[in-house]
């Protein structure tokens, strides 16, 4: 028996993970006559002080990628509980609460641990009584503010993550399920079709411009030096003006796209860093993946689970790229196959249908309590 309510999506737009994740959940709900609401809390209470934490981060993941492993680090020791209520956080609290009021959700759902934490008080102090869920976006390397917030449900993308979290928190088999990272049906499309076996003649590549600008430039000029007839779309962001050099003879620099599902199905390979959207993107699309850049912390377990379950390969210089990249278009492109292979194996596919499924049986506890 399925049924469909009204659910309040929390979300926020440091890198591409969370609002991916929201997106995914959204759109399989949306797809079962669900009322979605999906709102970032922090851009709407603090645009000014949103915009400036997001340059920060960026800043850290372009530049200065220790800083970002100083910062996350120290995430694991705050009491988030209590920088969820802090005074500059308060207008955030009330934006939550207010929203809640207008749409009256039957359920919440975040894909950042801070709201979480909001949501925890509120609930404590019935203020609010909705049931609502976390949506881990990250794997095996899960910071604490995760773990430790009292929401009913904890949504985990992999095995490998549910163990670690279990033996580490003690959180009942209840509360911690085992769903996988949601991936909107676009890149799961993907794999139904997916680009001819490549070849150094006919090799098309996506490439994530977030490394250091000087391997970002090694690496596109080794590609274009090694491979005359690549065709390689460049996401740089805004980095985009500094790498025109670049955009010509088969290469093109875009800002960003909305289009990166078909750009999925038109390639041979992503090479980038190891967010975690992006991963599981790759495993619905069966796009093997060779990761250049990985930030210290949450994306080193992005990076192990891809190798743990042999489904992408690590660059770390421009020379080594076109070494591997070598290696796997050999004998017929054994080494692309052996990856696709092993993305379809690990079964990493389903996670909005799961949540969605989880959702509805909540509902259905709710109207029968």
């Amino acid at each position: 028996m399925s049924c469909s309510g009204r659910a309040l999506i929390l979300s926020v737009g440091y890198g591409a993970g969370h609002h991916a994740a929201a997106r995914a959940v959204a759109e399989e709900l949306e797809s079962r006559s669900w009322q979605t609401y999906t709102l970032d809390p922090c851009l709407v209470a603090h645009p000014l002080l949103f915009e400036l934490s997001r340059r920060f981060y960026q800043f850290c993941v372009r530049q200065v990628p220790w800083l970002w492993g100083v910062t996350y680090s120290q995430t694991g020791t705050a009491d988030w509980s209590v920088k969820a209520h802090s005074f500059i956080l308060s207008d955030v609290t009330e934006c939550i609460v207010e929203h809640v009021r207008n749409i009256r959700p039957h359920v919440i759902i975040c894909t950042y641990p801070l709201f979480a934490h909001m949501l925890d008080t509120l609930t404590r102090e019935k203020v609010l009584n909705v049931p609502y869920v976390v949506v881990v976006t990250d794997s095996l390397e899960i910071s604490r503010p995760w773990m430790v917030t009292q929401a009913p449900y904890i949504c985990l993308p992999d095995e490998y993550s549910l163990k670690l979290m279990s033996e580490r928190y003690a959180i009942s088999a209840e509360r911690m399920r085992l769903t996988g990272f949601p991936v909107r049906q676009a890149f799961v499309r993907v794999a139904e079709g997916g680009a001819h076996v490549p070849t150094q003649d006919n090799l098309r590549l996506i490439y994530g411009a977030y490394a250091p600008l000087s391997r970002v430039r090694a690496d596109l000029t080794a590609l274009t030096s090694h491979y005359p007839n690549v065709r390689i779309t460049v996401i740089a962001g805004e980095r985009r003006k500094a790498l025109m050099e670049f955009n010509r003879d088969g290469v093109e620099v875009l800002s960003h796209t909305d289009n990166m599902a078909e750009l999925f199905a038109q390639s041979h390979f992503y090479i980038g860093k190891a967010g975690a959207a992006t991963l599981f993107e790759a495993y619905a699309a069966e796009l093997p993946v060779i990761v250049n850049y990985s930030l210290p912390g949450q994306e080193e377990g992005n990076l192990a689970l891809l190798l743990l379950d042999g489904a992408g390969i690590t660059a770390e210089s421009a020379s080594e790229l076109i070494t591997k990249l070598n290696r796997l278009l050999k004998d017929g492109a054994t080494g692309w196959k052996r990856l696709k292979l092993a993305m379809k194996s690990a079964g990493r596919v389903g996670g909005a249908r799961r949540i969605a499924d989880m959702l509805e049986e909540i509902i259905l506890y709710e109207q029968k309590g």
